[in-house]
């Protein structure tokens, strides 16, 4: 089926439009309907599905399940936009690839097995870290959306729109970074991509943000965020002095104590209060690194048993990526979503993004 549907893609091939069809800026309506097309992962005998799906678009490729049950739905728009849905969070060790939270360096080389290396790029800035579990995620992912971004490329389709919610709103960042960076030889560079990430938790440092806004600016990467919504606030951040950028004075502030204050008891008294600061910080960033690295890890390797953990950095400095879309909830939203105690996702799902997109941004017009 999916040769058939490259080949009936082919014949049309001529008569699709030919100017770009993807418009930089936030566009409610096309993002609602990439929504529906994320949440249609769950299969058809699932009573928490999608009533109804854009009818403009076409699925014609699901992807096997690789890794730690990461998978991908590819959808076609009839303008011949591609669509490629990340699947988000679905338990088993789909939530181990969200617990296994050390950072790594955002290029170098991930041992999937013992016959597979995966080599990426996320980042320019040697400085930028990203998220160990998704990392993986992409390692196992990036082989097969690059095959089907291929496939589709060679028949004309060359504009593309990345779209996740929660666990694949983190791969989309981190996908669309790592296609940003991947040699001409694996992917050609006169695509197009949109990225539009909802309840997206922290995919990276700082300096990871800094790169992905960059290679993304002018509006082709949006993070959708109900205010409500808990899972944005995740991974836990710690800023550390070894977080900061090697310009910061505080980064080097034994040697700017000395040039600036000649009190050597204020001298004393400073570099002990910030060592003492410090020295909270990394205890906690050594906890972390604990529980959510080398523990985490032996049940990592029974999923993935011949995969070989890289060096983790001692940082846990996690922020926010992506131009900001603020849902924020009104009276009637409460009435509707009513937190119990116990209901802990409720403003993480689906329908209440679904509900304050369309509150925000088009019954208000």
């Amino acid at each position: 089926m999916r040769t058939f549907a490259v080949v009936f893609l082919f014949i049309f091939s001529k008569v699709l439009v030919s100017q770009t069809k993807l418009k930089p800026g936030f566009d409610a309506r096309e993002f609602l309907d990439v929504l529906h097309l994320e949440w249609a992962h769950q299969d058809s005998s699932s009573r928490y599905k999608p009533q109804s799906l854009p009818a403009r678009y076409k699925r014609v490729h699901r992807s096997p399940e690789v890794g730690l049950n990461n998978k991908f739905d590819f959808w076609l728009r009839e303008d011949s936009v591609g669509i490629i849905c990340l699947r988000y969070t679905v338990g088993g060790t789909s939530w181990l690839e969200n617990f296994y939270s050390g950072m790594i360096r955002a290029e170098g080389t991930l041992q999937l097995n013992d016959s597979t290396l995966f080599s990426y790029k996320f980042a320019s800035d040697n400085k930028a870290l990203v998220h160990h579990g998704w990392a993986i995620g992409i390692g196992h992912l990036a082989p097969l959306v690059i095959q089907t971004i291929n496939e589709y490329y060679i028949v004309g389709v060359k504009e593309f729109i990345i779209v996740g919610h929660s666990q694949g709103a983190a791969l989309a960042f981190l996908m669309r970074s790592y296609l940003q960076y991947a040699p001409d030889s694996i992917v050609p560079k006169d695509i197009f991509f949109k990225v539009y990430g909802s309840a997206a938790p922290k995919p990276g440092n700082l300096f990871y943000s800094y790169d992905f806004d960059l290679i993304t600016r002018d509006g082709w990467a949006y993070r959708i965020v109900n205010t409500n919504d808990w899972v944005p606030e995740t991974p836990f951040t710690i800023q550390a002095i070894g977080d900061l950028h090697p310009t910061n004075p505080f980064a080097k502030r034994r040697e700017l104590m000395k040039r600036r204050v000649n009190n050597p008891f204020v001298r004393l008294y400073v570099n002990h209060a910030i060592k003492d600061m410090e020295g909270a910080a990394q205890k906690t960033n050594r906890k972390y690194k604990k529980y959510l690295t080398k523990r985490m890890g032996r049940f990592i390797n029974r999923s993935l048993v011949q995969y070989r953990r890289p060096e983790i950095e001692n940082s846990n400095f996690y922020m926010p990526t992506g131009i900001p879309i603020i849902l924020q909830p009104d009276s009637a939203y409460d009435q509707k979503f009513k937190y119990d105690g116990r209901n802990v996702f409720l403003h993480h799902m689906f329908e209440p993004y679904i509900y304050l997109t369309e509150l925000h941004y088009l019954k208000a017009k």
